[in-house]
């Protein structure tokens, strides 16, 4: 058994220690069977240290923290099978009822259970120095990620250090600088312990930490705005970069090809989740979420309806669920940016068994293997309609969209490609054994350039350059290039759009900038009605409400009923 696949059973076996239902949040139980003595044992500290990554399965590769991410931001609208409206649209029944949110307050609660407990137990005197040193760095690290999601999703809502297992009936807020003050004292106990590597079979490294300090570093200066913060962002981001363990691909479109999915030997890759073949593996302590990482399911259009086309492995499950706004599609010159080729797909071939031409309505031309649908992302010139006559379907801005970005169709779109997988076993597999990728080092050119932006700006230049000019098509590397004059906050957030769409930053990215609101109502045709304000926060669920003693004190998020 490798050592990947140990961590992965590990994680299954132990991710319900100390945890609760979803519907008793308050009411922590042991569900596991196991006692306290088990974690006196190094094999139990093992088995907690490494259930402490258990809910990172559940964000990274899941459905819905890409609807909580990805979703009612400029970058992403609904498709015609999307299962959380009020996340994507921002609906007047967007509150503490929606099942999605109260889902992950659960999951993220319970992870952040288990960190407790096993930072209770360590450092333990049955582990030796080192041991003590890695197994604490990781979970201080892994507490402090899922602290993060709590405390930007709800804001000032219940800090807990200490674990939980008896009944609590009471809840006391604490504010979002509390939440990051143990943030950041839990990410420099991780770069104090750890060794600085690359990380290997998914487990947390000083590098990790350093690169999410990073991070987080830039997180609390766009809100606050404290130079110490932004200098510390640039410093430790590149410090990563220097390491010289990670490189950038000179292909885009490879860095996501299946032959590259392992966090550990993808040269881009700081940090993963883990996922494998071994499906026994892929199962999580959520069976709603899915197995595995289902990632490539959820960007995929309704192709298998078209002309000359069935479902295949090649080409995915379409699930339908996430469709690219006009704003995503146009921040991209695909002339000299090889990074929008290498996230959506936009020529689809014949792949219907024994197809002959005059077999396809419409399309007497069309045999297996021809081209059978292109999308462009403009308007279809007189030539490229006639080209396509009688041959192949032809998808254009006009009939994708409206004038105002208001989708003529949820079902066919320009989808992104990034986490298809063409490896698995049948066409309905649901679950994929790609990685995760949790941190890139791209993030950290990105952060870099951001956090010198208003103090070093030459310096900030040169690194947001160097990763434009890597993501260049040959020979258009001049025309990758800014001037200094050109970076602003808002060619920031294009340009972290144009590098990691779908990898779960944009909605903390334009909320932490206060971008969310202008941006949704500029470049959101869905949601521009709706969004508001109150939204920079998502409501509490209301079963955590109902479950408390102190309901005058502990209240809903404001501006939700």
């Amino acid at each position: 058994m490798t050592m990947k696949t140990k961590i992965l059973g590990l994680c299954m076996a132990f991710s319900l220690v100390g945890l609760t239902s979803c519907e008793d949040y308050l009411s922590e139980v042991n569900k596991s069977g196991l006692n306290d003595t088990f974690y006196d044992t190094e094999a139990g500290l093992t088995a907690i240290v490494n259930a402490s990554y258990s809910g990172t399965r559940l964000w990274y590769g899941k459905e819905f923290p890409s609807a909580f991410a990805e979703t009612g931001t400029d970058l992403f609208v609904r498709g015609g099978d999307n299962k959380a409206n009020q996340i994507s649209d921002y609906t007047v029944d967007l509150n503490g009822a929606q099942t999605n949110l109260k889902d992950y307050w659960a999951h993220l609660y319970k992870a952040l259970n288990t960190c407790n407990t096993a930072l209770q137990k360590l450092p333990s005197p049955i582990l030796s120095e080192s041991l003590n040193k890695s197994y604490e760095g990781e979970v201080r690290f892994l507490r402090a990620h899922y602290l993060w999601l709590i405390t930007e999703t709800w804001g000032d809502v219940v800090l807990l250090t200490e674990p939980t297992a008896d009944v609590v009936t009471t809840a006391k807020r604490s504010s979002v600088e509390e939440f990051y003050k143990v943030i950041f004292d839990d990410l420099n106990i991780a770069i104090s312990n750890l060794a600085p590597a690359k990380s290997s079979n998914g487990r947390i490294t000083q590098d990790v930490a350093k690169a999410f300090k990073a991070r987080m570093c830039l997180t609390r200066a766009s809100a606050t705005n404290n130079a110490a913060l932004y200098a510390e962002a640039a410093t430790l981001a590149k410090e990563v970069i220097a390491s010289g363990r990670y490189t950038l691909f000179s292909d885009f479109k490879s860095l996501w090809d299946m032959k590259n999915s392992e966090g550990g030997s993808n040269s881009e890759v700081v940090y993963y989740v883990n996922y494998t073949n071994d499906d026994t593996m892929n199962g999580d302590y959520d069976p709603a979420a899915g197995k595995g990482n289902n990632s490539h399911l959820h960007y995929i259009m309704v192709y298998d309806k078209q002309p000359g086309m069935e479902r295949s492995v090649a080409y995915g499950r379409p699930y339908q669920r996430y469709v690219p706004t006009l704003r995503l599609l146009d921040l991209f010159d695909e002339k000299i940016d090889q990074r929008y080729h290498g996230t959506f797909q936009t020529v689809w071939k014949a792949n219907m068994a024994n197809l002959k031409p005059g077999t396809v309505n419409g399309y007497a031309k069309m045999a297996f293997g021809d081209t059978s649908m292109v999308f462009l992302k403009s308007v279809a010139t007189p030539g490229q309609i006639a080209n396509a006559a009688d041959r192949y379907k032809l998808y254009d801005r006009n009939i994708m969209y409206k004038a105002d970005g208001t989708l003529q169709t949820r079902s066919q779109f320009i989808q992104m490609s990034k986490f298809m997988d063409p490896t698995r076993l049948t066409a309905n597999q649901e679950w994929s054994s790609r990685d995760g990728f949790v941190i890139r080092i791209a993030e950290m050119y990105l952060i870099a350039a951001e956090a010198l932006m208003s103090t070093s700006p030459a310096e900030a230049v040169t690194y947001m350059n160097d990763l434009r000019k890597k993501r260049a098509i040959p020979g258009k590397e001049a025309e990758m290039e800014i001037a200094v004059k050109d970076l602003n906050i808002d060619f920031i957030l294009e340009e972290r759009g144009r590098e990691l769409a779908g990898e779960l930053f944009r909605w903390y990215d334009l909320k932490r900038t206060n971008k969310l609101v202008s941006y949704v109502q500029k470049y959101n045709a869905d949601a521009k009605a709706n969004i508001k304000e109150t939204h920079m926060l998502r409501p509490i669920p209301q079963v955590q409400l109902d479950a408390i003693t102190n309901k005058d004190e502990f209240k809903q998020n404001p501006g939700y009923n």
